[in-house]
């Protein structure tokens, strides 16, 4: 009669086994989902401010924003991108800057659904300029000659479609998450 109790028991014990480690297994993997989004995220915050701070950067000695433009900038992003693995980068040059879907002036978020890349885990990069007088302009080909950009802004605007792995989290979010950061600096000179 105790053997009977005994394997009845340990047969009940193996099914609640079951079903509570299928809990714990889908709240890991959705754990280490979003772990992986704040990763990124991380990541494109700080691409997104070394690039601002790149572009910005005033040369005293030679009285001028060396970095400036475009393939500058794009160079730090896409150094600071590589340390977290994310190397499909591709800047997006327009003849204006990332309009937000809220019509501020700032050129902050929210961004359009068209401006994210397509595919998962693809970096789109868009660099704004904004000279003193306040006129926006997209793209830089190269820098000025002198420092007539002081005192004016720049926007390095990052944006990912992030790819999530657990169906549950899935089930929650969609296929995956758009990450958007951006950073804005003034440029710097001296008069």
């Amino acid at each position: 009669m105790a053997e009977a109790r005994r394997r009845k028991s340990s047969g009940q014990s193996l099914v609640e086994f079951a079903i509570s480690s299928m809990v714990l297994l889908l709240l890991a993997m959705g754990l280490i989902d979003l772990s992986r989004a704040f990763y990124y995220s991380v990541a494109l915050q700080g691409a997104a401010r070394e690039g601002a701070r790149h572009g910005a950067w005033f040369n005293t000695a030679a009285r001028q924003n060396n970095f400036l433009y475009d393939d500058a900038v794009m160079t730090a992003v896409t150094q600071a991108l590589s340390g977290a693995g994310i190397t499909n980068i591709t800047l997006i040059r327009s003849g204006g800057c990332l309009a937000p879907t809220d019509g501020n002036a700032n050129t902050n978020k929210p961004y359009p659904q068209a401006a994210y890349p397509t595919t998962s885990q693809a970096v789109n990069v868009y660099i704004c300029y904004t000279a003193p007088n306040g006129t926006q302009t997209g793209s830089r080909l190269t820098a000025p000659p002198d420092n007539s950009w002081k005192l004016g802004d720049i926007n390095v605007a990052i944006l990912m479609r992030f790819q999530l792995i657990t169906p549950l989290i899935q089930g929650l979010f969609g296929n995956g998450l758009d990450l958007a950061y951006n950073e804005h600096f003034t440029i710097q000179g001296k008069p």
